[in-house]
């Protein structure tokens, strides 16, 4: 072995552990339902036969996110620690759905409609033109009344 191979390896060896201070592309195997993922890193240095029970890290609290299996994701390791590996930032394709506060109703986005139930009485304000006939003018309803999302976002729930 001449010299520069002979510090090659030293250097490699020196700087063996510094691996884990980087952020690694990895797929999504499956996950779990703690929502924790298997992965699969692409870089053989981290692979090995892959991550288990890696935790999602998107900062969020409270919300729930899952993932398609084959899903691209980054992998990283909380200050450098192989014991400690996360997932965060997803491709935009990776989502399967969202979860807010328990993630139960659909969520409507502006524009999406909606079918509102009144109640079988209610009172409401008007005018009739003179002379009787056809109404024309302004009805104001005076209750709330509740509304059932017919599409919204299909893929979120709050």
């Amino acid at each position: 072995m001449d010299a520069r191979e002979a510090l090659e390896q030293f250097i490699r060896y020196v700087t063996r552990d510094t691996i884990y201070l980087g952020t690694y592309a990895a797929e999504v195997q499956g996950q779990h339902d703690d929502d924790s993922l298997e992965l699969l890193p692409d870089d053989q240095r981290v692979r090995g036969t892959g991550l288990s029970r890696v935790p999602i890290r998107h900062g969020l609290p409270g919300v729930r996110v899952r993932v398609i299996v084959g899903a691209r994701v980054l992998l990283a390791f909380e200050a450098g620690d192989p014991r400690r590996p996360y997932a965060a930032l997803w491709e935009p394709s990776a989502i399967q759905e969202i979860l807010f506060d328990g993630g139960k109703a659909p969520v409507a986005r502006v524009g999406d409609p909606v079918a509102i139930y009144w109640p079988a009485s209610l009172m409401v304000t008007g005018a009739i033109a003179a002379p009787a006939g056809a109404f024309t003018g302004t009805i104001t309803i005076a209750t709330q009344s509740p509304g059932i999302i017919q599409s919204g976002a299909k893929r979120v729930k709050a």
